[in-house]
């Protein structure tokens, strides 16, 4: 029993150092969602940028968290979330619109303007729920089993990414980008 215990344990130890050596030294550079058009990803950090200047100006954070907000406060609430979902929607119109120089680039970047509409979507249907007075949490479409959101990370700002996170969804519906 004892023999057959290390062995077992012999061989998971060798898979997983062939696990590492192949990530390190023969995994393919390129992420799943990588652009090999490098071009896209200087035009459209700009863009992002300006966006999360856009959504920080709508802050206001002077009342802090209110745990028990009144009609007033979620219709206000509401309209920061709104003008918020407006600036970001009009940010993707505009870096989806980037040309790129190949066919496999622009089949990635609708799969991104997809995934990212459905954040969008999941926003303006928490929206109607403040406009309503009903105070429930924001909730993501789930997609291939997670928050539609992580698709999203993952061309934007995810390991072996496209490295511009200015791009990604919010942490937060309004304009507050630092949660």
């Amino acid at each position: 029993m004892k023999v057959a215990v290390r062995s077992l344990l012999a061989v998971l130890c060798v898979l997983c150092a062939a696990m590492w050596a192949y990530y390190l030294f023969l995994a393919p550079e390129q992420g799943i969602y990588q652009l090999q058009d490098t071009t896209w990803r200087e035009r459209a950090q700009p863009i992002c940028v300006a966006a999360q200047a856009d959504r920080l100006a709508l802050a206001d954070l002077a009342e802090g968290y209110i745990e028990s907000p009144t009609p007033e406060q979620m219709t206000e609430r509401a309209d920061i979330v709104e003008r918020a979902t407006d600036i970001l929607e009009e940010m993707l119109d505009e870096i989806v619109a980037l040309p790129v120089d190949n066919d496999r680039d622009r089949q990635l970047i609708a799969i991104f303007e997809e995934n990212y509409r459905i954040v969008l979507d999941d926003r303006r249907r928490y929206l109607g729920e403040l406009r309503n007075g009903n105070l429930v949490p924001y909730t993501e479409t789930v997609v291939a089993g997670g928050p539609v959101s992580n698709v999203v990370l993952d061309f934007t700002a995810g390991v072996k990414g496209n490295e511009v996170p200015e791009c990604s969804p919010p942490g937060e519906l309004g304009g507050d980008i630092r949660t």
